[in-house]
């Protein structure tokens, strides 16, 4: 129940308040508790669970800490305590109508030291913040090294220049520290998706899993999204938590390895209709380019000389160029010796309902396909997109 999970940021209005020493009345759910080192402090609980935050209800603390709230609630999600108007200073419970929730912190560290009872949603919950808060201390002093010698390597940049030392400089001293901090924390990255699936696997219809899947990649892990969507949906296909999970979890899937590639169809440069399903039975690199695109141009040597490499073992490349000028387009085809059949584009730049249906961001983007058109890879660029089709094709005449 840590702020690093769900840092909300909410604007508090005016509440009318109790004594929490008070015992109060009404409401379908209860959530009391101490606060240590609390007395007199105005406290909110606000509902979390939507995009529009909502203030339920609010409390003042008695002497020794005690709170109590007994709001109505309407459905089952994430609910904020919030300490006065301090959006930095709360804590995250899990509740449902119906609930008692007992709970116990220190006003000062509240986020941090915030111990439930009474819900079993909650205990998940707390679980899975007591490991993410150890992961983030180990992962950010990695990052911040990575940062550092971003910085460094760019000042012996401006210092050196390109030259010799400077080559020298990057292979012998920035290359090995870079390479071996990124090794660690892809081995830490790794660990936490290996806990965070053990969790999602020990209760599959817990809330906590929620902000758990955040450590996993859908691309890689939708199968674990679908699995917590579909466990909780039995029983709580209609709360707001679950209405977003869902919409997500549509949105991403069509683009996950596994899924079948959103087929695409237009003209290539002699008017010619041309279909990204007609490629199926072949290993495709679908790679979306344009002429005018630095990166793009400067990375097609490299899908050439794998195609010149692998077209005989049944490898393709389709091309949807997000060009807006043909000329330019047909121009780079030649010069850049894009000698496979498929090229197409409906010159509409961004345009194109393309960049819509593939959600393109920016481009080079690359999505590698099998045979029957399903997803393997993506963002493949340089020695990694050779490396990977060494594996695919190792066993192939």
């Amino acid at each position: 129940m840590k702020k690093l999970i769900l840092a909300f940021g909410i604007s508090i209005a005016a509440w009318a308040c109790g004594d929490g020493t008070t015992e109060r009345t009404g409401g379908n759910t209860v959530v009391k508790g101490t606060l240590t080192n609390s007395a007199g402090d105005t406290i909110y609980l606000v509902d979390v669970s939507q995009r529009d935050f909502k203030v339920l209800d609010s409390t003042i603390t008695g002497e020794e800490g005690s709170f109590e709230f007994r709001p109505t609630l309407s459905h089952k999600g994430f609910y904020n305590i919030n300490v006065a108007k301090d959006q930095n200073q709360f804590a995250t419970i899990i509740l449902k109508p119906g609930d008692t929730c007992k709970l116990t912190a220190d006003i000062k560290n509240f986020g941090y030291s915030v111990k439930t009872e009474g819900t079993e949603d909650t205990k998940h919950f707390e679980e899975f913040n007591n490991y993410f808060a150890e992961y983030e201390k180990k992962r950010q002093p990695l990052m911040g090294r990575l940062d550092s010698l971003q910085r460094a390597f760019q000042l012996q940049i401006e210092i050196m220049k390109d030259t010799v030392e400077m080559r020298k400089y990057e292979k012998e001293v920035i290359e090995p520290l870079f390479n071996s901090t990124q090794d660690r924390i892809t081995v830490l990255n790794n660990e936490g998706i290996t806990w965070v699936k053990s969790f999602i696997d020990a209760h599959p219809a817990s809330f906590a899993n929620i902000p758990a899947l955040r450590l996993l990649d859908p691309f890689d892990n939708m199968e674990y999204w679908e699995k917590t969507l579909l466990a909780i949906e039995k029983d709580f296909a209609e709360a707001p938590n679950v209405k977003l999970l869902r919409e997500y979890v549509d949105r991403e899937k069509p683009f996950c390895k596994g899924s079948v590639a959103p087929d695409i169809i237009m003209n290539n440069p002699e008017g010619k209709q041309m279909k990204l399903s007609e490629t199926r039975g072949k290993i495709v690199l679908l790679d979306f380019w344009a002429s005018w695109c630095g990166p793009c141009r400067q990375e097609l040597p490299n899908v050439v000389a794998n195609y010149n490499k692998y077209k005989s073992k049944g490898f393709d490349v389709f091309s949807v160029s997000l060009d807006k000028e043909k000329n330019a387009w047909t121009e780079a085809i030649k010069k850049d010796g894009l000698v496979w059949p498929w090229h197409i584009s409906d010159l509409m730049y961004w345009q194109s309902p393309v960049v819509q249906q593939y959600r393109i961001q920016g481009i080079p983007k690359t999505l590698l396909l099998d045979e029957e058109g399903k997803i393997i890879d993506r963002d493949l660029r340089g020695p990694a997109l050779g490396q990977r089709l060494d594996e695919l094709f190792a066993n192939r005449k």
